[in-house]
């Protein structure tokens, strides 16, 4: 089981750890020392282990808790400051991760595979006509594109043309779909 999340600061006479454990009550929260080790508890869970990096006050440490951590106040016996808040033997143990890959990724392979997957995706519908337009849009040339754009745009969407040589010397007129009539608005 892995510990929370927590942070510490200090200043030159009291450290703050804040353990970041949703859940937690005052009356389940409980601290515990052995030399410089410190363990906090709720009920049963452990929710922070570490040696501290200095003595600190055990009767004078205070400690609150919100709906989302647990702040606990170590007032150091000594004033100053600490080189290391805590001795980080075992998180160094458990944060270590070794990837089959040594940690390098290949982005070719990874790209390869994202083209693959979108070309087998089976699209329908208004997801297959979109696919077919992008697909032909982004393999065409600028001339491809240009008529692409204008017919577009002239007609108000009402027609499509890949023809720059048609299109391309006069103005792209209203096509309405059969069976309806295009009608101009005017304000």
């Amino acid at each position: 089981m892995s510990l929370p999340r927590h942070d510490l600061f200090q200043t030159d006479f009291l450290v703050t750890l804040t353990i970041f454990k949703k859940g937690c009550t005052l009356d389940d929260c409980k601290v515990s020392f052995s030399s410089r080790q410190i363990t906090v508890r709720t009920g049963e869970d452990v929710i922070f282990v570490g040696e501290l990096g200095g003595e600190v006050k055990k009767d004078e440490i205070t400690v609150k808790v919100t709906p989302s951590k647990v702040e606990v106040g170590l007032p150091k016996e000594v004033a100053g400051r600490w080189n290391n808040l805590i001795e980080k033997k075992e998180e160094a143990e458990t944060s270590t991760v070794v990837r089959p890959d040594g940690g390098k990724k290949n982005w070719d392979k990874i790209e390869k595979e994202a083209v693959k997957e979108e070309e087998e995706e089976e699209t329908t519908g208004d997801a297959a006509v979109h696919k077919m337009f992008k697909k032909i849009y982004g393999d065409a040339n600028d001339d491809v594109k240009k008529a692409m754009m204008k017919s577009y745009q002239e007609s108000g969407g009402t027609v499509l043309s890949t023809n720059w040589a048609e299109i391309g010397s006069k103005k792209t007129e209203v096509k309405a779909p059969d069976s309806m009539e295009y009608k101009k608005f005017e304000q």
